[in-house]
């Protein structure tokens, strides 16, 4: 058993070895046996004839030689046959030259716009945040209406189909109860808290001597415990640091800013920079990968404690950290073994309403909101919600555009089939069987598709940005990130398989229906046509509709755009330029924040290419809103 298991793994590892090992010994026979046949008078060439014809077929002593080393017993009859099928479909399309161009090029644009839209679609419908076991995590959300005691919102929120809206925002005196009741009576496990800032309230930051501006997001002193993400530098925000207001001036920086800004240099590691002119300390980098827990797509530059939020960002009347009326931070919490989510919620309602009517004035005839818990495994998950369905849409267009690609291949090859229909009566009146000649064709098929798919996965990395670069605008940067990894790759792979057993059924079908008896009559031809021209019709009328539905649905996308450009908006948006200004009250209380405004004003008004300024809190068409009362 020993010395079979060797024979095999020898086989296995030096195959060429063995193949050149059979053929010198096949040879030496003969020659042998020649030499004996010369002895007896014959010539050298006719002993060698004889002794060949004594011998016997070559292969079949092959074959049983191979039998007795376990080739056929560990499938190498079947690799050679494969390995035989690629060169002769390698042969074949190298015969081709522009048929093999043709068709490489219409399978890279199928196969490569679907990379590119399942790449988005990967990030906003099946990425998850980058830490341990995102799925236990659970995300608080609210909803209301009209007649709800809650005005003061900041943050997203999204309208509920019977037009009540949806929000994952929490007052600071709240998640402090909510916080406290779950400890007592735990439902999840410790709540933790984070603000992403977005783009319109970015940070001043000067690093170096350096200003720039820089996004942040601000976090709960056990948010880093709890999401069980520890930094690839440096260490993470602690309780103490979210003690008190304006206790813990550090930061957390991204693993991209780190890159940035400081060449991924160790030392950055208690450097101070200033944050809208308040010094602050770089305490960590997080690791490469993750994003907080607002968004899997983009990763804040700095990560702060609620506790500086009155001295980096203060409110115009208080902090936010002591305002009941301002709903503007997000809770998450970690599910806990054998605790349903319903009972979370319950729990969690009561509690809710408790404080709510503990920290903020309810009028008799308000209605308190409905608490809600959903899955933070996506964050707040703002692109799932903004771009689902048109990632829907496009991917079912993308696919309309492979399998017309299908259909035209299918087409072509059953012609080529039909120019072929000799050669595979050939084959198969020398013995070779339909199931053979089907794998042959398919061999070819696959082999095309193959070549459609390596071409198709380098344009769709090449192009991978296109879509978030027209998301992008020069106050908003692209709110998707296209990452490639394994599963995009696996999934190319799956689709050009696919498309090659696709488009290549029908040609190898209809090469093993072939006539051996007739196809070989030159008299047969009409006959052949007649039969082979149903498949080739109806692959025609599919393509024909096809093209159809997408020229009539490009057509509509481009009446769209045009009536897009040409729509009135009610003002003139040429030449304008906006920027964001925001003054801290502590530096500029009243009055002095208005003669600020006014100096501002005066200034750029005063530059020769600026024709009027004007001050608006919330610009136009600028993707930001305000939700307050006065």
């Amino acid at each position: 058993m020993k010395s079979q298991l060797r024979s095999y793994l020898n086989t296995l590892l030096h195959r060429d070895a063995v193949e050149s090992n059979i053929d010198a010994e096949l040879r030496i026979h003969i020659e042998l046996r020649a030499e004996d046949l010369e002895r007896t008078g014959l010539t050298p060439d006719e002993a060698l004839r004889r002794a060949r014809i004594e011998f016997g077929p070559v292969d079949a002593h092959k074959e049983n030689i191979r039998s007795s080393l376990g080739l056929r017993l560990l499938g190498f009859r079947l690799i050679d046959e494969l390995r035989a099928d690629l060169r002769y479909a390698t042969r074949m399309l190298r015969r081709s030259p522009g048929f093999t161009a043709v068709a490489v090029a219409s399978l890279a644009l199928g196969i490569g716009a679907n990379t590119i839209i399942f790449t988005l679609a990967k990030g906003i419908l099946l990425d998850r945040l980058a830490v341990p076991q995102p799925n236990q995590l659970r995300l608080f959300a609210i909803v209301r209406d009209n007649h709800s005691p809650l005005h003061r919102f900041w943050g997203d929120y999204y309208k509920t189909p019977d037009g009540r809206s949806i929000a994952h925002s929490i007052s600071y005196p709240v998640y402090q109860l909510l916080r406290q009741q779950n400890l007592a009576n735990p439902g999840l496990e410790d709540l933790f808290a984070f603000k992403y800032l977005g783009d319109f309230n970015r940070f001043t930051a000067t690093v170096d001597g350096h200003a720039g501006t820089l996004t942040g997001e601000l976090v709960s002193g056990n948010f880093y415990q709890q999401l069980g993400v520890q930094p690839a530098l440096g260490r993470a925000i602690q309780p103490s640091d979210d003690d008190a207001p304006g206790s813990g001036p550090v930061a957390v920086i991204s693993d991209g800013l780190w890159a940035r800004l400081f060449g991924r240099s160790p030392s950055v590691i208690g450097k101070t920079i200033q944050l809208n002119l308040i010094p602050i300390t770089i305490v960590g980098v997080n690791p490469p990968g993750f994003t907080g827990a607002a968004s899997v797509q983009l990763s804040p530059d700095v990560f702060l404690p609620f506790s500086m939020q009155p001295t980096l960002m203060p409110a115009q009347n208080a902090s936010l950290l002591q305002d009941p009326n301002q709903w503007w931070m997000s809770i998450m919490g970690r599910a806990r073994p054998g605790v349903s989510d319903e009972a979370v919620r319950a729990a969690f309602a009561v509690w809710l309403e408790q404080d709510i009517r503990a920290t903020v004035a309810v009028p008799k005839d308000a209605s308190m909101p409905d608490f809600v818990v959903e899955s933070g495994s996506q964050g707040l998950a703002a692109a799932t919600h903004d771009y689902a369905a048109p990632i829907y849409v496009l991917s079912v267009l993308t696919g309309f555009v492979l399998l017309l690609a299908c259909a035209n291949l299918a087409n072509l090859l059953l012609a080529r089939s039909a120019a072929r229909q000799r050669e595979m009566s050939v084959r198969l009146a020398l013995g070779a069987s339909r199931s053979r000649v089907l794998r042959q064709v398919l061999t070819e098929s696959l082999l095309l598709s193959s070549l459609g798919g390596i071409a198709g996965f380098a344009l769709g990395y090449l192009g991978r940005n296109i879509i978030p670069h027209l998301l992008s605008s020069a106050w908003r940067p692209a709110p998707l990130n296209a990452r490639f990894d394994l599963r995009i790759f696996a999934f190319t792979a799956t689709v050009s398989i696919l498309t090659g057993i696709l488009f290549g059924l029908a040609p190898a079908w209809q090469a093993t229906r072939t006539d051996v008896n007739t196809a070989l009559k030159d008299a047969a031809s009409s006959a052949t046509r007649r039969r082979k021209g149903l498949a080739g019709k109806s692959i025609v009328v599919f393509q024909v509709a096809l093209c159809m539905l997408l020229v009539v649905g490009a057509g509509l996308f481009a009446r769209t755009l045009i009536n897009l450009n040409t729509t009135s908006l009610g003002f003139d948006p040429l030449n304008l330029l906006l920027f964001n200004i925001q003054a801290p009250p502590t530096r500029y209380p009243a009055p002095q924040n208005i003669s600020l405004h006014q100096r501002i004003e005066d200034r750029i008004a005063e530059v020769p290419v600026v024709l009027s300024v004007a001050l608006v809190e919330n610009p136009l068409l600028a993707h930001n809103m305000s939700n307050t009362t006065f």
